[in-house]
């Protein structure tokens, strides 16, 4: 997929060589402190780093930042990504997506039945409530790399958190057909994360952390996003499964 960014440069938490010099600069000593002070680099997320993170953010201005979204998709809903981009968890995605998938004959009636009233979106049921109105991501590879089985369910049943958790432990026949759904998928999005708007979104532990943990050379340091904003199509970078390049060069995922 070729993606048009413009003048926009990508920064990438892996690619110490994307950083801004502004940014490396600062980084580069906060993590000469750490070393100083004897902190191990493991110990990253433990740095007393937050007062440093708005300055880290507008180091940021003018650049996107490379993030990755992990999920298990059928392939129109590969499509609908590259022509509408990431859209926001909520009741109305789930909907839609169990809508598509039944008329398209990948879901019985009675299956469509029980995730439509069973999932983690309707009211009163147990769910992830702290996931809607966001798109969850990752900053790092090392997601992939150090930490592959914290991301082996959302690439082994179909339907992300919303849809999966309420049945992949205890349901004994939507469990697998949900495993049997759509094909594991990684999607590399483009991020904003200086503007002032940008100032909802979460970042888990901090950028300041992560990028400080990388310039340790500590490299499974990573941090989470929650995007509180729908990711356009011209900001989604690719899309790749298993047979591709960029997907297979991480072993420890689902193969299928």
């Amino acid at each position: 997929m070729t993606l048009d960014l413009g003048a926009l440069p990508v920064v990438d938490v892996d690619d110490s060589s994307t950083w801004p010099q502004l940014l490396g600069d600062l980084v580069q000593g906060l993590a000469d402190d750490a070393r100083g002070a004897g902190h191990h680099p493991e110990s990253y997320q433990d740095l007393p780093l937050h007062e440093h993170e708005e300055t880290v953010l507008r180091c940021l201005d003018g650049r996107l930042v490379r993030a990755r979204h992990v999920t298990r998709l059928l392939d129109h809903e590969k499509e609908a990504i590259r022509a509408q981009g990431l859209r926001l968890l909520t009741a109305d995605l789930v909907n839609d997506r169990l809508d598509q998938a039944h008329r398209l004959g990948y879901l019985s009636d009675a299956e469509y039945e029980s995730l439509r009233v069973n999932n983690c979106t309707v009211r009163g049921h147990r769910g992830m409530g702290r996931r809607e109105d966001q798109v969850c991501l990752t900053l790092s590879t090392a997601a992939m790399v150090h930490n592959s089985h914290g991301g082996y369910r959302l690439l082994s049943y179909w339907g992300g958190e919303a849809i999966y958790w309420n049945h992949c432990d205890n349901d004994r026949d939507l469990a697998p057909k949900l495993q049997s759904l759509g094909t594991p998928v990684i999607v590399t999005a483009l991020l904003d994360l200086a503007t002032p708007a940008a100032s909802r979104h979460l970042i888990f532990p901090s950028m300041v952390h992560v990028l400080v943990g990388k310039a340790l050379g500590y490299g499974p340091a990573d941090a989470d996003v929650f995007y509180r904003a729908s990711i356009p199509a011209h900001r989604i970078e690719s899309i790749v499964s298993p047979g591709d390049e960029d997907y297979d060069r991480f072993p420890g995922l689902p193969p299928r």
